[in-house]
């Protein structure tokens, strides 16, 4: 199973995450909210297609495997992966379009840095405990 698409997705989230981040004050938020805004919906997209691509590919396979370490390391992704999708998409919503951003600034990096935080320890644990066993 090539894994190499789903890397790149990775590090296609890490780098707008990090570009997201450089706003640090409600100021920075209020004045840049449209490109913020536009960042944000790239990053909704990678998601999206990614956690696709893993429900399609990745994890049906690995749920099936003979191995019982892999099974249940894939099995407890699963889980952990359907809660952080509700919590990405509730906070997409509140969040979708640059006057909702401008207007609610200091919630949107108090939010973001919860949900951001979230998102890069997953891929921290998929790069290192789960897609090695699709090697």
């Amino acid at each position: 199973m090539d894994i190499n698409n789903l890397v790149r997705q990775h590090n296609e989230v890490i780098d707008l995450v990090d570009k997201i981040n450089t706003y640090q004050s409600q100021e920075q938020v209020k004045e840049n909210a449209l490109e913020i805004s536009n960042m944000l919906a790239r990053l909704s997209g990678i998601i999206k297609m990614h956690l696709a691509s893993e429900d399609k590919f990745v994890y049906p396979v690995l749920i099936k495997h003979t191995d019982s370490q892999i099974r249940n390391t894939a099995e407890a992704f699963v889980n952990e992966m359907g809660e952080l999708a509700k919590v990405f998409e509730k906070y997409k919503m509140k969040f979708l379009g640059s006057s909702k951003i401008a207007e609610n600034a200091a919630d949107f990096l108090v939010e973001s840095k919860i949900v951001f935080s979230a998102l890069s320890e997953r891929i921290k644990k998929e790069n290192s405990l789960l897609y090695p066993l699709v090697k």
